[in-house]
């Protein structure tokens, strides 16, 4: 009789056990589903366009926080250093740098992401959805190198509210400031300058050669207003 007794007690303490644990789940998923997201703004443009300038104008106009992320600081920026500065083959798996020409014999600087690189292109779209999900604002420096990017991004931030914004500049201004910069070879610009929005539908165009950073964010700022 003892022993149907510890049974009868072991299986109530088991159902309590699990009865208390789909309790915490479930108040843990309705305190986080509470949570409202942040807002995410997409920049996407040709490097040395000027996102990051406009980026520091947007943050320094607002009086909350807007995160600022992008393939600098969640790409190049969580890579040991060796795997891009060195060319090495058996680093060509996260990412190669290719120098050559065009027919115009201007000189070309193309990035290829590799199989390793694509993982770390996905955890960067899923960072930014996480940090919008934890209720910050963010705004993001992105460059289109693939047009299947596009679409990674787009499913990971299906649950946030997003701007996409473009920016652009002719090619030339754009050349002079890379060449100003000094920090990107020469002809990274050009190499993805006509790839770069392919398949992008664009909430918002920004032409950096004609109006200013300030400018830029401001009328960022007029159309989160509407939003």
């Amino acid at each position: 009789m003892s022993t149907i007794k510890n049974i009868v007690y072991i299986a109530l303490y088991t159902l309590f056990i699990i009865v208390t644990i789909l309790l915490v789940k479930d108040f843990m998923h309705t305190k986080k589903s509470t949570i409202k997201p942040g807002t995410v703004i997409i920049l996407n443009g040709p490097s040395s366009v000027g996102k990051s300038s406009i980026i520091k104008a947007l943050q320094a106009k607002q009086t909350s926080p807007w995160l600022s992320i992008g393939i600098d600081n969640f790409f190049v920026g969580v890579i040991p250093p060796k795997f891009y500065l060195e060319p090495k083959p058996e680093h060509f798996a996260v990412m190669q740098g290719v120098a050559s020409v065009d027919a115009q014999g201007n000189k070309l600087f193309t990035l290829h992401v590799g199989a390793e690189g694509q993982k770390i292109i996905k955890g960067m779209h899923e960072s930014i959805a996480a940090y919008a999900h934890a209720g910050n604002n963010v705004i993001v420096d992105y460059i289109q190198y693939e047009p299947a990017w596009h679409t990674d991004l787009q499913k990971a931030l299906t649950d946030n509210p997003v701007l996409w914004v473009g920016v652009t500049a002719p090619l030339a201004a754009i050349e002079e400031r890379e060449k100003k910069r000094g920090t990107s070879p020469t002809g990274h610009a050009r190499s993805h300058y006509d790839s770069v929005h392919q398949g992008m539908a664009y909430d918002l165009m920004l032409d950096t050669e004609k109006i200013t950073p300030e400018q830029c964010a401001d009328k960022i700022i007029e159309l989160l207003k509407r939003k």
